[in-house]
């Protein structure tokens, strides 16, 4: 075969390639910009779905340590609150006013878990708490910066008892010796009796009428 033969089929063989490569690159779409950056993100880890018990814990550690870094992760807000009968929607501004009282007047305050209970997204919790009176907390106790009092040691018992939805606290209820906690602070209780009477007590007395003066002679004649 002659070199001017090889030449033309070599260039037949070359530019057949260059139609195919060019037509192959044609039938492909190029990638759009949202789907360049859908395939640059990496899928997001799953949050892991924390035990109904350990969210129960995390609340006692919130009121054992003040600290409120984590009180997103641990509730749904609103949560709903039921105390002593009382129903109260709780946010996340009302529930830290409400610790940091409590921590305030007693600030080695501890709740200390005896008993835990768990049936599926409920938890049940026996506890007892400690902690020593420094201010005032409640209105019917003595305060002991006025009265100069020594310091007080408290201790009471409380149950709590706590439902979860998906994987978050989503109501709470609670009972504790109120009573016996008053009573530790230098409260008082009183019957209605008692309490009618002292409020009759302190009523001030009703003003003693002037006596009439007498009336005045009749002119001599």
């Amino acid at each position: 075969m002659k070199p001017v033969a090889v030449m033309v089929i070599l260039a037949m063989f070359c530019c057949l390639a260059a139609l195919a490569q060019s037509q192959t690159q044609a039938a492909t779409p190029p990638a759009s910009s949202g789907q360049a950056a859908a395939a640059s993100e990496q899928p997001k880890p799953v949050a892991e779905k924390q035990p109904p018990e350990e969210l129960a814990r995390k609340y006692v550690e919130l009121w054992n340590t003040g600290n409120f870094d984590l009180i997103n992760s641990v509730f749904e807000f609103p949560v709903i609150m039921t105390s002593r009968g009382h129903r109260t929607r709780l946010d996340s501004t009302l529930l830290k006013r409400v610790i940091n009282a409590w921590r305030y007047s007693m600030p080695d305050l501890n709740f200390k878990v005896e008993d835990t209970m768990v049936q599926g997204e409920k938890v049940a919790m026996r506890l007892v708490f400690t902690g020593t009176y420094k201010h005032l907390l409640f209105p019917n106790t003595i305060d002991p910066q006025a009265h100069k009092d020594p310091e007080r040691g408290i201790r009471a018992t409380a149950m709590w008892m706590f439902e979860i939805r998906d994987g978050k606290v989503r109501q709470i209820w609670e009972e504790y010796d109120e009573i016996r906690m008053h009573y530790e602070m230098g409260g008082f209780w009183r019957s209605n009796q008692e309490l009618e009477a002292a409020a009759k007590a302190a009523q001030p007395p009703p003003p003693t009428p002037e006596p009439d003066p007498s009336p005045a002679p009749p002119p001599k004649p």
